[in-house]
């Protein structure tokens, strides 16, 4: 494999050899400067050098109509007129470009114009007696004009791929047949204009050049118009697919091809930006290519939001020299509240972008951006509904659909399913002791420790109530055991501190269930089965603790031993069939607190504090109506539903729960005063978010209050 600075010095050879050539044929044809030709030289030297300095950019190439002027020189002048009319031309417009190209372009673009021009007069000189000999004086004219122009084609080509080859080691069938065609367009409109001047120019001398300088200005403003609109077009084209797409590596991989097609770019590469400020390089497939990128040309892309050409690259502007580009474009892909990226290409000779380049990369950098901002909105806005803002995990909702998807496939796979509760020990008393913003704090430390340990063993984890936890996953029953002591020890070895306040003695129960072996006949009842491992098999059993479900459960999970109210898991099981009845709706949720619950076993003791607990309940149901289903919520809450009643009458709902607390006298305690706060169910929609909600007004009473 030939190495870089050999192929690089090949090129170069290759030039000095062109420019050579060039001056040798220049040489061999003087020209004389008269009083009747210097106006000749002078407007044809200054329009063919206007063409050079504004022509049209396309993807791999530039082109202009300066070869009207040249034909037409061909046509009407003697060959060294022509010659040096074209030298003289090219290397003013070179000279005036010199700022955007390569210094050796000044010298090589004029030389293969000579070069070209001189291979179409020898091939003309074959035929030309022949046409002289039959008096076709106009008809040789013609003839010189498609011969000259035809093998200045085919030379121009040749030798500019020739050359192209030996700068950037590679060569693109499409790029030059692209080329070609584009050129076979211009040859259309080149050949007729050149001919109109040799007919004007017996009338009009030297000033034909001036007249056929307007169709040339408008044939180039309507390809200038063609060659923008045609790209426009295909970026709007590919930003409607682009806004169908929803994943980012859709639109990475479109965006990737337009921008490749766009400026030909040898190499393309995404950097991703990452949370860390670093770049991550990918390819057109979104593979890794490079790690930890940082430049401070990117950040500069992304601080100026603008597209950012690099013409010549030298020392620190160097991004990867394993690229071996002299030329590079930055185009930044940044939102107005997210960075996403830059994409960075790159080729190997200098000046390889042009300006209408960086004008068209930074509008399809601009529709893009819009794209990926609105995506990015979308995914948040997807992610908020799944995920429960407090501890960043998936909400009750979320889980639900799992548990039915993963239990639906191991019930026909036959694979291990196990489902894992975890649920904080006295956590209400955490709360009433450093308030609710140290216990939001204690469930995020939780949640943070149990998804630690979940997502090392694959395990979906989920918030499922108010202190409660709840993971699922493809485990054996000793691999879920295992999990879930590793989850206990870790956080009871946890030191919780916010602020001032350490929360000492934090500990966890946890309940499980495995769908095979527990027969589990449906998702709710995997679900009840692990929930009556934790409260009977670890609740009960001194707390701190794994427990596996027992049949010995079944009898005990749907009523409070205490009060003899259903508990919370009876109305879990019973809410869904409560929503199947449109009858029900509106259907209210009555949370009943008890204050100062914590001042009473403290001064009177906790038997007192339960006969308290005993006589709410006794309370209660005697003030509802028969049909109100009453369950035990927490150690000192109860809920009470409330079917088919307008929300107006929740007043006088209320009045009688307050009332009957009024007037009633507990032993040895007197008076109790309660919090009442209502959450209203309007349909059976809102059913998988309901204890989500119940749970947020109990924390913060910021739903309806009812004094």
């Amino acid at each position: 494999m030939v190495k870089a600075k050999a192929w690089y010095r090949m090129g170069y050879l290759f030039e000095v050899v062109l420019i050579t050539a060039g001056l040798i044929v220049l040489l061999q044809h003087p020209f004389h400067l008269t009083a009747n030709s210097w106006l000749l030289y002078l407007f044809g030297t200054a329009l063919m050098a206007l063409s050079v300095v504004f022509p049209v950019t396309l993807p791999s190439m530039l082109i202009s109509l300066e070869l009207v002027f040249t034909f037409y020189f061909v046509m009407t002048y003697d060959i060294a007129t022509a010659l040096w009319v074209n030298f003289l031309g090219e290397l003013v417009g070179t000279l005036l470009l010199a700022h955007k190209s390569r210094k050796m372009a000044i010298f090589t673009n004029p030389a293969l114009k000579v070069i070209c021009l001189m291979a179409g007069y020898l091939a003309y000189s074959l035929v030309e007696p022949v046409l002289l000999a039959n008096n076709m004086e106009y008809g040789s004219k013609v003839v010189k004009l498609f011969i000259v122009g035809i093998v200045f084609f085919v030379f121009n080509h040749l030798i500019i791929h020739v050359n192209l080859f030996l700068r950037q080691r590679h060569f693109s069938i499409r790029t030059g047949l692209n080329a070609v065609m584009w050129e076979s367009f211009i040859y259309l409109a080149v050949f007729p204009l050149a001919m109109l001047g040799d007919l004007l120019e017996r009338h009009l001398g030297a000033y034909t050049l001036l007249v056929i300088a307007v169709p040339v200005a408008a044939v180039t403003s309507v390809i200038r118009t063609v060659s923008h609109l045609q790209w426009s077009n295909r970026v709007n084209y590919a930003c409607i697919q682009l806004s169908m797409a929803k994943d980012l590596s859709t639109i990475y991989q479109k965006t990737f091809h337009i921008a490749h097609d766009l400026t030909d770019a040898r190499q393309v590469m995404l950097l991703k930006k990452l949370p860390d400020g670093s770049y991550q390089g990918l390819d057109d497939r979104d593979e890794v290519l490079v790690e930890n990128v940082r430049h401070e040309l990117l950040e500069r892309a992304i601080r100026e939001r603008n597209v950012i050409s690099v013409p010549k690259v030298k020392g620190s502007l160097e991004l990867f020299p394993d690229w071996e580009a002299r030329s590079y474009i930055l185009v930044p892909l940044v939102g107005k509240t997210e960075v996403f990226g830059v994409i960075c290409m790159g080729k190997p000779h200098s000046f390889g972008f042009k300006q209408d380049h960086q004008k068209q990369l930074g509008f399809l950098a601009n529709q893009v951006s819009i794209i990926l901002d609105r995506n990015h909105i979308y995914e948040e806005l997807e992610r908020a509904a799944i995920i429960n803002q407090l501890t960043g995990l998936y909400n009750y909702q979320y889980f639900y659909e799992q548990l039915d998807c993963q239990f639906q496939q191991a019930k026909t796979t036959g694979e291990d399913l196990c489902l894992i509760i975890f649920d904080i020990d006295y956590f209400k008393k955490y709360n009433d002791i450093y308030g609710h913003i140290v216990g939001d704090e204690v469930l995020r430390q939780v949640a943070m420790i149990a998804k630690s340990v979940c997502v090392q063993h694959g395990v979906l984890l989920a918030r499922y109530g108010g202190e409660e936890f709840v993971a699922i996953g493809r485990m054996t029953m000793t691999q879920a055991y295992e999990l879930g002591e590793e989850v206990r020890r870790k956080i009871q070895d946890h030191q919780f501190v916010y602020q001032e306040h350490t929360v000492k003695n934090i500990t966890i129960s946890v309940g499980i269930a495995h769908l095979q072996e527990h027969d589990a006949l449906s998702p709710s009842d995997l679900l009840e089965k692990a929930d009556q491992s934790l409260y009977w098999g670890a609740k009960e059993m001194g707390r701190n603790r794994v427990a596996v479900y027992s049949s010995e459960f079944d009898q005990r999970l749907f009523v409070d031993a205490l009060t003899g109210l259903h508990t919370i898991h009876y109305l879990r099981r019973k809410l869904r069939s409560l929503c199947e009845n449109q009858t029900h709706f509106p259907m209210h949720f009555l949370l009943v607190d008890i204050l100062g619950m914590r001042t009473i076993n403290d001064q009177y003791g906790f038997e007192v504090g339960n006969r308290v607990l005993i006589d709410v309940s006794y309370l209660l149901k005697n003030t509802m109506r028969g049909d109100d289903l009453i369950c035990r919520y927490m150690d000192d809450e109860f809920l009470v539903v409330v079917k088919g009643i307008p929300e107006c009458d929740l007043g006088i709902i209320s009045k009688r729960i307050h009332e009957a607390f009024a007037k009633h006298s507990f032993h040895h305690v007197g008076h109790v005063a309660i919090d009442l706060t209502v959450v209203t169910l309007g349909s059976a929609d809102e059913e998988p978010v309901l204890l989500e909600r119940i749970d947020t007004a109990r924390r913060s009473y910021s739903g309806k209050q009812i004094v």
